[in-house]
């Protein structure tokens, strides 16, 4: 499997896969399903791994928080699944952030989701699944693919 065959798992995909009243919680069990199954390619960082633990466990972000142990081993069962694979930064990729940043001009909270995109660009990983394709719509360097839009 080639780097470019693997979609990368924004955070929200994952939120509503744990989120069970949330509308799009079926459709994304449906594609972690498939992924658990080895049908769908998709790879995770340690950053996503940690937004993911700070939303489902923040009751401004979620009806129903998590608790703490539930959480982490939500996180943990999801790391150690051995159908995902785990893409890291490397030693260049803050250097990398940071030339996006200065190059979209990107402030505040936006740092992160090109700290994103520079992970996935220094492991080769060109699609990202996400809800919010707007938010790495500016990134040439990436694709954004929103996986339960029915064109």
């Amino acid at each position: 499997m080639k780097a470019d065959e693997i979609a990368f798992l924004d955070t929200n995909i994952l939120v509503y896969a744990v989120e069970t009243d949330n509308p799009l919680h079926k459709r994304a069990t449906a594609l972690m399903d498939r992924a658990n199954t080895g049908e769908l390619a998709i790879c995770l960082s340690p950053q996503i791994m940690g937004e993911l633990y700070s939303t489902i466990t923040n009751p401004r972000k979620i009806r129903k928080a998590c608790p703490l142990d539930e959480a982490v081993d939500i996180v943990k069962s999801l790391w150690e699944s051995d159908t995902i694979l785990k893409i890291y930064p490397k030693q260049e990729t803050l250097d990398l952030t940071l030339d996006l940043v200065k190059r979209y001009q990107l402030k505040s909270l936006d740092f992160f989701d090109a700290q994103i995109v520079a992970t996935m660009v220094d492991n080769g990983v060109t699609t990202i699944y996400t809800v919010n394709e707007n938010d790495f719509a500016i990134f040439k360097e990436i694709k954004a693919v929103n996986p339960f839009k029915v064109d």
